[in-house]
């Protein structure tokens, strides 16, 4: 399977842009682990949420845009997919696939 992954660093980057990873997905695998193999296997640095915590769709932390849709990456399954392009799901990216999150600010 061939997983379009948007990349922005701020420090590098002023719009980001798309990287194509080669992913050997198993039709049970969830996006998440696609993007676990990627990390383990292929780049060390795609910045994504990985929580233990949850995985099981119900933080919600790991919301991103599968294919233009707004999904968990822990819950959504790859399926037979040939191509999945994979972007933040928010305004403010942080860097990759992380996003600041919303709500309360926290102040010192």
């Amino acid at each position: 399977m061939n997983l379009r992954v948007f990349r922005y660093d701020p420090a590098a980057d002023v719009q980001g842009s798309y990287e194509s990873f080669e992913v050997p997905a198993l039709p049970s695998w969830t996006v998440m682990d696609s993007l676990d193999y990627i990390t383990k296997n292929l780049d060390s640095t795609v910045a994504y949420y990985r929580h233990s915590a949850c995985d099981h769709g119900i933080c919600g932390r790991c919301a991103m845009k599968i294919d233009g849709k707004v999904r968990l990456a822990c819950s959504c399954e790859v399926g037979d997919a040939e191509n999945l392009t994979i972007e933040p799901a928010g305004s403010e990216v942080v860097r990759d696939l992380v996003v600041r999150q919303g709500g309360a600010k926290w102040k010192r």
